[in-house]
């Protein structure tokens, strides 16, 4: 029995209904995230089990209106879905097509097999979405149902946190010797995917130039404390660049200076809860900091003149079919005093 079959004949065994019943019951009760059926494939279902001597017809309707077929499963139908529900339960089936693609991921280049998994996760992410809204709003649902909406959620959950980490691993194999990194950044914008870093952070508002000592004081007390405990545990750790996400969106630099909200960051070791406070007054926390799809561009020069690689940033984001989907970001390869300060800017994209 296939799995639309089974699921029209669930929905008799519970009540006798008619076609459009069943359709309204599929849609209720958000069947159609675990189902193959359509509308029109219902009364498809519902004629080939007739046929197969599953299901009884009456018609019912006296009055002026259109007289219609209500469907009610026979002894044998009774039967046939105890066997066909204890095989459902009983029995492990892979067809995913998922797997399919995951074994043959090395014919993609990388930039589009991230691309794939990371639509993928979104569609799970879609899907958890819908099933929260059906549990919220199926209030009146028998518990069994409950049960379904649980074990959806769990495994689609287990399966986006997996697929995750995943695509992280491809990222990290794609960053090695590739263009993603920063020595081999050009001038051109670029499109490129980068892993979720785990950062010591400094939240501050106010002009760079009046909060920026304490900033990297605070940070880089926190991580070479930090490098020096690892390295007494065996454990290598390279202090990186120092990189700063600026809010208020694509205006804030028209904002006065000292209103400047920014949190400034250096990556250390995934796995870092807490680092050690150095300068008690300015607190550094720990978080993530998520990237995936990004847009970029190495600056070369002075901050203040910024502006027009950052317009052509931004045309380039809207030419390739993307949309800002993040704060302003850079990442600052050399000290501010250099002759010519070299900079990331980069910003976190999704496509249009």
């Amino acid at each position: 029995m296939t799995n639309a079959e089974l699921a029209v004949l669930s929905l008799l065994v519970e009540r006798p209904r008619h076609g459009y019943e069943i359709e309204q019951v599929l849609e209720e009760r958000g069947m159609r995230e675990w189902t193959e059926i359509g509308f029109s494939s219902i009364y498809y279902v519902l004629g080939k089990l007739e046929k197969q001597g599953l299901l009884e017809v009456r018609v019912e309707g006296d009055g002026p209106g259109p007289a219609r077929k209500v469907f009610a499963p026979t002894a044998a139908g009774f039967q046939a879905f105890g066997a066909a529900t204890y095989d459902s339960l009983s029995t492990l089936r892979v067809a995913n097509p998922f797997l399919m693609g995951l074994s043959n991921i090395v014919g993609l280049p990388d930039d589009q097999a991230l691309a794939a998994l990371r639509e993928y996760r979104s569609a799970l992410s879609d899907r958890i979405a819908r099933i929260e809204r059906r549990r919220a709003e199926d209030t009146d649902a028998p518990p069994f149902v409950g049960d379904v909406y649980d074990y959806s959620l769990h495994t689609l959950g287990a399966e986006i946190e997996w697929v995750s980490a995943l695509i992280d691993r491809k990222v990290r194999e794609a960053r090695r010797g590739s263009r993603m990194s920063p020595r081999k950044l050009k001038t051109d914008p670029e499109i490129v995917e980068l892993p979720s870093r785990t950062v010591a952070v400094v939240h501050t508002v106010g002009d760079p130039n009046d909060v920026g000592e304490s900033v990297f004081k605070a940070l880089y007390g926190a991580a070479y404390t930090l490098k020096f405990d690892l390295k007494k545990q065996g454990v290598a750790f390279k202090v990186e660049a120092p990189r700063a996400r600026w809010f208020g969106g694509e205006g804030w630099k028209t904002v006065p200076r000292e209103e400047w909200e920014a949190a400034w960051a250096l990556p250390v070791p995934d796995g870092t809860t807490e680092v050690p406070q150095k300068v008690p007054e300015t607190p550094v926390t720990v978080e993530t900091w998520e990237y995936g799809t990004v847009a970029q561009v190495l600056f070369i020069g002075a901050y203040a003149d910024e502006e027009p690689t950052i317009r052509a940033l931004h045309a380039f984001i809207e030419e390739s079919g993307y949309e800002i989907a993040g704060a302003h970001e850079e990442e600052y390869l050399s000290s501010p005093a250099a002759k010519a300060p070299k900079t990331i800017i980069r910003y976190q994209v999704r496509k249009r």
